[in-house]
């Protein structure tokens, strides 16, 4: 799903791109692979020929366990990764930014073009990699030294990089700022 600014609809809501799904899946699955690897570790600690007979049994029922867990740990990542996806997103509306977020709580915010001072773009190592970017939209009211970019007005947690950029300029477009800015993080 490739999607450019030149097709997004006006007033509409655009997903955050696919590459996002597998970012939040990737950060949901850890817990899963953490049971796949107990799995691995009874089953192997089971095999060894110096283990009694009573703890084999005891390691092998552990390791079923883990990898039950394991699979069904994976089936709730899966579905709330494409919860949290699904649940985010922005529309470049007239007069301002819109982004939505939430499952169960769902927060939507404005951000008034004129009010926007900086787009941010910031990529770790990781997101590079799987070429996401994170969008961070700092407002007039936001311009505090001591302000960290957690409690910036607006963040897109993670986008496709080409889409992040385009929307950067966009939206700098928009608000009449004349300077890009883009921080990687290591």
């Amino acid at each position: 799903m490739n999607e450019s600014l030149s097709t997004i609809t006006p007033g509409a809501y655009t997903r955050l791109g696919s590459k996002a799904y597998w970012f939040f899946l990737s950060q949901k699955a850890e817990a899963a692979a953490s049971f796949l690897v107990l799995a691995l570790v009874f089953t192997a600690a089971r095999s060894m020929s110096a283990v009694p007979k009573q703890a084999a049994v005891f390691l092998g029922l552990a390791g079923v366990v883990c990898f039950i867990v394991f699979f069904a740990a994976l089936i709730v990542a899966f579905i709330s990764s494409l919860l949290v996806y699904k649940s985010h997103g922005y529309c470049l509306a007239d007069d301002a930014l819109k982004i939505k977020s939430g499952i169960w709580s769902q927060q939507e915010i404005a951000i008034p073009y004129r009010q926007i001072q900086t787009v941010d773009i910031e990529r770790k190592l990781s997101e590079r990699m799987m070429g996401l970017s994170r969008i961070v939209i700092v407002t007039a009211a936001e311009d505090n030294p001591a302000t960290d970019h957690n409690e910036a007005e607006g963040v897109l947690p993670a986008m496709d990089d080409v889409m992040a950029h385009q929307l950067q300029e966009e939206l700098l477009k928009r608000a009449d700022v004349q300077k890009v800015f883009q921080v990687n993080k290591a």
